[in-house]
Order: structure tokens, then C-alpha cells, then sequence
């Protein structure tokens, strides 16, 4: 009986798992990777919070993955300040006309209350603070975390609604931290608030800055790409890593994404200095998963079943993300 058992156990570690076409992470492109990158943001992050910092900008270029890196961030906080603590990530609208009544109904529906959308300003306002109490009293932390997507968006006025907020607040024992996040448009931006003597609201949201940055050094892109081997799995906790279920005998031979980490890199310099472009590469994290997720997709078990990937078949793939085209639109 046990030689049975034994003979399944292996027999279940070796076969493959079923996952519908089309519904694999990597098809999906549903999954978050850390990166040294992140690492040293959240770094930044966890001392502003701990801290109590009232505000902060991360600020870089389009397409780095800043949306990707603060939903990571996000998952990862309550390890370091309880599962409890209220977090929340707010995504930036652009109003025509700045109205009271649509900002504090969304941020009524990114702290996920069942009624955002009822009443007035007024009455918005006031449920917004009410549920914040409660949910920082909850959670015994006195703090409430804000993560505001597309920051550069904001206007004067809505930085005078977040101040009352952060005030109210404050006046039960909670601290606010409020992280904007986007484009160097809000180092401008706070450059035009000191001009224009604004300081209450630098000090309050703008007191400290981390530039967000690409993939830049062959060790950023190696740690990467560890992700696809070693931490990512799909289904969860089957032991079936990005990289093993895409090419599954290559991986039980010993093969790894990782060790292409210095070819996937000079591919990227290579395919730069034929477009006329800089060999300094900042590679946005975006078309590093798009470069990874094509190769994985074309040239795995479920593709052209090759037994690795190589050069020529990186610089494809590369081609594929659009990041080539990307760049020579920024320099345009």
C-alpha cells in the first residue's frame, strides 16, 4: 500500500497540471512580480508609514509599472502593519470641472463602502470619515493609507478636500498618509504649489518624493525574471512555477529564465543601438512581462515546444512587446 501511495506522490509531481486555454496567469497577464525595483520602493513606503509622513509623490515615466508595483506594495503592507490596516488604492479620474460630490464618491468606492454613490457632498463626505474611524479603530493601527493612482490629475481644490479629510482625521488620533503616484508632472507641479507660496499642501502631501525607475542593470533583469522560475506559480501552491509549467521537461533538466537574464539584456541594448536609440536602457517593467509572456506563450509546450529560448528568439519577442516603437515615441 504505502509503495502505492509513494508511486501516485511522484506520479502527481510529474504530470502536468490542466489549466484551460486561455486562463493561465501568463494569458491573462493577471499576476503581480516583485522586483529589486520594488523592493526599494517599498522600503521607501514602509518608512513614510511608520513614520507617520502625512504625503508623499512616487513619480516616473509612463509604462514602468507603477500601477503594478503599488498592488504589490499593497498585498505585502498588512504583512509588516497588520492585516487590518485600511489601504487603500484610489484611481485618479480626470473631471472636466472639479466637483466635491464625485471625489468623495470615489473615495467612497475605493475604500470598497457598500454606499458611495447616495446623498450629497456633504453626506458623502461625512460616511467617508465615519467608515475611516471605524475602520482605523478596527484595525488598532490610528492610520489610514491612501495609494492615489494618477496623482498628477489632481488640482488645488482637491488637495483642499484631502487637508479637511486629513484634519478630521487627525482629530480622533488617526494619521493619514496619503502616497500620490504618477508622472514627473507632480514634481512640476509641487515646484508650482512652493512658487505659488502653497505650502500647507506640499507639507502635507509633497514632503517626500522616490522616483519609480525601469529595469536598468543586468542583476534587476535576473531578479526578474527569478520570479517566473521560482515564485510565481500557477495553480496556487501546486509547485508549478511560470517557467515550469511553459517548459516543463527543460525545467526538470535544470532549465531556467533566469539564466538567459544576460542574453534577454544585451537583446534589449542590441535592438536599442539598431533603432539609433541610447545604449543606457531604462526598460519599463510593462514590456519586460510583455517580452517574457510571448516567449513563454510561443515558444513553451503550449507554442513551438522548443527545448529553450534563445537569442533570436528574445529579440522576437521583444519586437512583439512594442517597446522598441514605444521609445522612439518618447524621443519624438
Amino acid at each position: 500500500m504505502s509503495e502505492i501511495l509513494e508511486s501516485n506522490q511522484f506520479n502527481n509531481e510529474i504530470i502536468r497540471p490542466y489549466i484551460p486555454k486561455g486562463t493561465h496567469p501568463i494569458e491573462t497577464g493577471k499576476y503581480l512580480i516583485s522586483t529589486n525595483e520594488i523592493d526599494r520602493m517599498y522600503q521607501a513606503v514602509t518608512r513614510w508609514i511608520e513614520n507617520r509622513t502625512p504625503g508623499a509623490i512616487i513619480y516616473g515615466r509612463p509604462r514602468l509599472g507603477k500601477t503594478r508595483a503599488i498592488s504589490y506594495i499593497i498585498n505585502c503592507l498588512p504583512q509588516d502593519f497588520g492585516k487590518n490596516t485600511p489601504i487603500y488604492h484610489i484611481r485618479c479620474r480626470k473631471y472636466k470641472n472639479p466637483n466635491e460630490n464625485f471625489f468623495f464618491e470615489d473615495l467612497l468606492t475605493a475604500s470598497g463602502h457598500s454606499i458611495s454613490n447616495s446623498g450629497k457632498s456633504i453626506m458623502k463626505r461625512t460616511r467617508l470619515l465615519r467608515f475611516l474611524v471605524e475602520r482605523a479603530d478596527f484595525s488598532r493601527s490610528n492610520k489610514v493609507i491612501f495609494f492615489i493612482d494618477d496623482a498628477q490629475r489632481l488640482v488645488e481644490i482637491n488637495y483642499d478636500w484631502l487637508m479637511d479629510l486629513y484634519n478630521e482625521l487627525e482629530h480622533y488620533g488617526i494619521t493619514l498618509t496619503t502616497i500620490l503616484v504618477g508622472q514627473k508632472e507632480l514634481v512640476h507641479q509641487r515646484s508650482a504649489f512652493i512658487s505659488g507660496e502653497k505650502y500647507q499642501i506640499v507639507g502635507r502631501f509633497m514632503s517626500q518624493e522616490y522616483q519609480f525607475k525601469g529595469i536598468e542593470s543586468l542583476n534587476d533583469l535576473r531578479i526578474c525574471l527569478m520570479g517566473y522560475d521560482d515564485y510565481c506559480e500557477y495553480p496556487s501552491n501546486s509547485n508549478w512555477s511560470f517557467t515550469r509549467y511553459f517548459f516543463s521537461e527543460a525545467f526538470a533538466r535544470g532549465y531556467r529564465l533566469q539564466h538567459s537574464a544576460e542574453e534577454l539584456f544585451q537583446a534589449f541594448v542590441n535592438l536599442r543601438s539598431e533603432s539609433g536609440l541610447s545604449l543606457k536602457a531604462e526598460i519599463p517593467m510593462q514590456y519586460v512581462t510583455l517580452t517574457v509572456e510571448y516567449a513563454l506563450r510561443r515558444y513553451g509546450n503550449n507554442g513551438l515546444d522548443l527545448p529553450a529560448i534563445e537569442k533570436i528568439h528574445w529579440e522576437e519577442a521583444i519586437n512583439h512587446s512594442g517597446y522598441i516603437q514605444s521609445e522612439l515615441y518618447q524621443i519624438n
